[in-house]
């Protein structure tokens, strides 16, 4: 007789060391991330539009938010300030995005990514972050993406 599978923690659950980090171990590894990520589009000029403006992330189901503004030179994460405009959605909507394993506009249209604020400039950073070729991301971000693709590929 097999035992049963014991359940999963909760995404809330696993997500609460980050919850109770100083601000600063959280934003700062995640500021140096993203502008390796989007150093090429950074140097580019694709997130001027974004100068001074201000995204916060919302991710539900971990009850986690960053907020991401743009300098003029460089991508900026902060703990919290007021911001432009608003994405929220459950942590698999958010890997569902990152992964590109559905288009954006379906993740909008099921309503499991919402927008709020200035649509606008929310609609602009959806177009740029759907624009960049993958091939483009350093090669650590390429290999964790196909990694991430694998492994949903396995849980299903």
């Amino acid at each position: 007789m097999a035992l049963p599978t014991p359940p999963l923690p909760s995404v809330k659950t696993l997500t609460t060391p980050l919850r109770l980090m100083p601000d600063e171990l959280v934003t700062t590894p995640l500021e140096k991330a993203i502008n390796h990520v989007f150093r090429q589009s950074i140097e580019e000029g694709e997130f001027d539009f974004m100068e001074q403006r201000w995204v916060k992330i919302h991710i539900t189901d971990a009850e986690l938010s960053f907020h991401i503004g743009f300098d003029g030179n460089q991508l900026k994460a902060v703990s919290s300030r007021p911001c432009d405009v608003v994405f929220s959605g459950d942590s698999m909507a958010f890997r569902t995005l990152a992964l590109r394993r559905e288009d954006p506009d379906t993740l909008f249209f099921q309503r499991r990514l919402m927008i709020e604020g200035d649509t606008e400039l929310g609609l602009g950073l959806k177009n740029l972050l759907d624009s960049i070729d993958t091939e483009q991301l350093p090669k650590a971000f390429q290999t964790l993406m196909k990694l991430g693709n694998k492994l949903e590929d396995f849980s299903r």
